[in-house]
């Protein structure tokens, strides 16, 4: 059913998808940063307001999202909105993923459940040891997803062939390499051969 709570919380949603406030959405989409404010969400004298279509527009633009994207974080897919993803430790993350992309049989700590994001193949990766700072701290829990289109300016994980893992914000992906843009302001971009990469995901859902 369409109705303004879920319009809302979809927007909410695709917020957090993207590591972003509600505010930051709204600055990413070169809109005003309190267009999303839960204060503006209904008027003063109890009005319910709407997300204008060329705002909607504006954040799928921003994010790479499609309408389709859209309409499932307002409506869920499927009787079953909740999925069961294997979860791993940071320090760990080498030699367990499989040519799938996903961690193999046993290489696990446990599982955890979590909200459903789609028909995206995911697992779930406990910071430790300062592994992704300064994009994350330990204790984190990042759900990312190796099979997840991967567009510029989404977050992602990068395990290296030497053992090393990083978290940033793709600038742009080849054959030939991976353009990451680097994680403190001022520091340059980081350009990793393709052959030095043992596996990329994109950052679904984070825990802090």
């Amino acid at each position: 059913m369409l109705s303004h709570e879920r319009i809302w919380s979809a927007i909410d949603l695709l917020a957090q998808r993207h590591n972003l406030t509600a505010s930051g959405l709204a600055k990413r989409a070169g809109l005003d940063a309190t267009s999303f404010n839960r204060s503006k969400r209904v008027s003063p004298d109890g009005r319910k307001r709407w997300p204008s279509t060329e705002s909607v527009a504006k954040i799928l633009a921003a994010t790479g999202a499609t309408l389709d994207d859209f309409l499932r974080l307002i409506e869920p897919r499927g009787t079953d909105s909740r999925i069961v993803v294997p979860l791993i430790a940071s320090r760990n993350a080498t030699g367990q993923i499989g040519a799938n992309g996903l961690p193999g049989n046993g290489s696990a700590l446990q599982e955890m459940e979590l909200p459903g994001l789609g028909p995206e193949s995911c697992f779930a990766i406990a910071v430790q040891d300062g592994d992704l700072t300064p994009f994350y701290r330990d204790g984190d829990v990042l759900v990312v997803s190796p099979t997840a289109v991967m567009r510029k300016g989404d977050r992602v994980v990068t395990c290296l062939g030497d053992g090393g893992i990083l978290a940033a914000e793709l600038k742009r992906r080849t054959a030939r390499a991976a353009e990451l843009c680097g994680p403190v302001p001022g520091e340059p971009d980081r350009v990793i051969p393709s052959a030095d990469i043992a596996w990329m995901a994109r950052v679904m859902w984070v825990r802090q």
